[in-house]
């Protein structure tokens, strides 16, 4: 199941991300470990970047929040794909037509 290993940075950021889109969902985190069949104890650790989840793990947890494993991996909302990604899941027009824009001028 989950791993240890990764560097410390991804695992902050990949649990933070979580945390986010777990937030957004507004579950507990009592209810998604329930809902995918973790210990709150683990999903703590994973949101906290103290373990980094199994690829298993985050298509789990991808699905209970009704996401793409693709918008948990997008944390980095400096990359245009990753903003435009989010804005797209979020439901934001003005959030992707900004992203669209600033895409179309760096070219």
């Amino acid at each position: 199941m989950p791993r240890r290993s990764g560097s410390a940075s991804l695992t902050r950021k990949l649990g933070g991300r979580i945390r986010v889109l777990r937030e957004e969902s507004r579950l507990t985190q009592e209810q998604l470990a329930w809902d995918c069949d973790f210990t709150k104890s683990y999903l703590s650790q994973v949101e906290s970047g103290k373990r980094l989840p199994s690829l298993p793990a985050l298509y789990a947890l991808a699905e209970r929040l009704g996401v793409d494993v693709l918008d948990i991996v997008a944390f980095d909302l400096r990359q245009p794909r990753h903003r435009l990604l989010d804005a797209l899941r979020r439901g934001d027009p003005s959030g992707v037509r900004e992203v669209v824009d600033q895409l179309g001028r760096s070219r």
